[in-house]
């Protein structure tokens, strides 16, 4: 016959703990551990501050850490609360495609093509960053607006491609260490699957103004 199985009310005081540790300790470690992760997710993902811009920044040479986080915190000084809720946070999504990587680790620089291919896939981001090389890339790819995207086109030829000296926009003339081969794009209107949301839409035209306050 089967050993009896006392319910916890039917265990002598002494005894309870080490029935307990019999019983019910890795259900609740398991449990405690689920519990921790769901509160993560919440905070993580659910509850996180949402960023109001994310600029994808892909290039071919070296950019440290340090100079995007030194952008990030110049660009929260603009005039950049797109999504109304008084905060401006705003995410440098750098992508360092190196030469030097993809023969050193093949691994590696296969991960950074794949972070490469979904930005440009899920559309996020309508400012671009990059240097000459990404420059050229994404003009193969279509992915590049000319100033017909601005309003009045701002005094350029409207034919032409966006392409300004990172340097001489706003929140990036004081940075430390910035590269000078670095652009400012845009991705065109009609490459950012808006469809007929009006959310994705009007998030779309509030990059752009936040590209022509930078151009001030």
């Amino acid at each position: 016959m089967a050993d009896h199985m006392y319910k916890p009310s039917e265990v002598p005081k002494g005894q309870r703990w080490r029935y307990f540790l019999d019983y019910y300790k890795y259900p609740t470690i398991f449990g405690v551990i689920l519990l921790i992760a769901l509160i993560y997710f919440l905070k993580s993902v659910v509850f996180a501050p949402k960023n109001d811009i994310v600029i994808l920044a892909a290039t071919r040479g070296y950019v440290s850490n340090e100079v995007w986080k030194q952008a990030e915190e110049k660009l929260k000084e603009m005039p950049l609360d797109i999504n109304g809720d008084k905060k401006v946070l705003v995410d440098i999504n750098d992508i360092f495609l190196d030469e030097v990587l993809e023969t050193g680790d093949p691994e590696a620089f296969m991960l950074e093509e794949t972070r490469l291919t979904s930005a440009l896939m899920t559309a996020e981001s309508a400012l671009q960053i990059v240097d000459e090389r990404m420059f050229a890339y994404l003009q193969n790819e279509d992915l590049l607006a000319t100033y017909s995207e601005l309003p009045d086109a701002k005094g350029n030829n409207p034919d032409e491609l966006i392409k300004i000296p990172l340097e001489t926009l706003e929140p990036f003339k004081s940075i430390e260490n910035l590269p000078t081969d670095l652009y400012m794009t845009l991705r065109p209107k009609d490459a950012m699957q808006l469809g007929d949301s009006k959310k994705k839409i009007e998030a779309y035209e509030k990059q752009v103004e936040a590209l022509v306050s930078m151009m001030q």
